[in-house]
């Protein structure tokens, strides 16, 4: 007999391959006429490509400060994975993949196509690895137990990933709008440099010799900003402020 818990799990999975095979197939069944798939609109489609924010000519857009990096991880991945009573550990190996992986939109200038094949690189990684487990947990388990525990990880990122990469651009949008402001050119360098220092006197104030070094990287250029930007945020973790997602229970939603 199967828990609620798992009920719920299973309606879910039955909710994604229903939106799985709609996406697939679309509604569309003249060859003669372009194919329009009737989820595109909802979704985006994994090839669409964001665009980078932008500001009116002279001015450039970079990242506000203070931060403010916040993220529900994987159970709420994209604002479409709705959670599952008593399934708090289903993400444990992977976990810091979502974390990461919100962040990285919540960094001005980011990818979201570099951003989300993080994101699946850094499950697969997980999945493999198993980080989540306790140091009395790992030597107990044997290797079949182990490769289990990886089986059931990758059917469960697996969702995340879809959802990932059938989501459109709302989202990146909306938290770059969020996280940008715009610059006048000549101050750019300027501007990095407070970034970064402000960044090491709140997480690592012994390391705040290392700014002007890391503005001389960046050679004036924002990508390269962005990079150095995120990488620190994922080295020192309290730079993004975790937080519980809304339970939403799938048999109660209206569909």
């Amino acid at each position: 007999m199967i828990s609620s818990s798992q009920y719920r799990f299973n309606i879910l999975l039955l909710l994604v391959a229903l939106l799985i095979t709609v996406y697939a197939n679309g509604d569309n069944t003249d060859d003669s006429k372009p194919h329009i798939n009737p989820m595109d609109g909802m979704f985006g489609g994994q090839n669409q490509v964001c665009q980078s924010y932008s500001c009116p000519k002279p001015y450039v857009p970079v990242n506000k400060w203070p931060l403010s990096i916040t993220s529900t991880g994987c159970q709420s991945n994209n604002g479409m994975m709705m959670t599952m009573g008593g399934a708090n550990d289903a993400y444990k190996h992977v976990e810091h993949c979502c974390h990461h992986k919100q962040a990285c939109y919540q960094i001005c200038g980011s990818n979201k196509q570099a951003c989300d094949k993080e994101l699946e690189k850094c499950m697969d990684e997980g999945c493999t690895e198993l980080p989540g487990l306790t140091p009395e947990e790992a030597p107990s388990m044997s290797e079949d137990d182990k490769q289990k525990e990886t089986e059931e990880c990758k059917k469960t990122t697996g969702i995340v990933k879809l959802l990932a990469n059938m989501s459109g651009c709302n989202e990146y949008d909306g938290q770059q709008r969020r996280v940008c402001e715009c610059v006048e050119k000549d101050k750019l360098e300027e501007k990095m440099e407070r970034v970064l220092r402000n960044f090491y006197k709140k997480y690592n104030p012994d390391g705040i010799d290392k700014v002007k070094g890391l503005v001389t990287k960046t050679d004036g250029k924002r990508s390269m900003f962005s990079k150095i930007l995120y990488g620190l945020v994922k080295k020192y973790d309290g730079a993004i402020k975790k937080t519980k997602p809304e339970t939403i229970d799938p048999l109660k939603m209206d569909l």
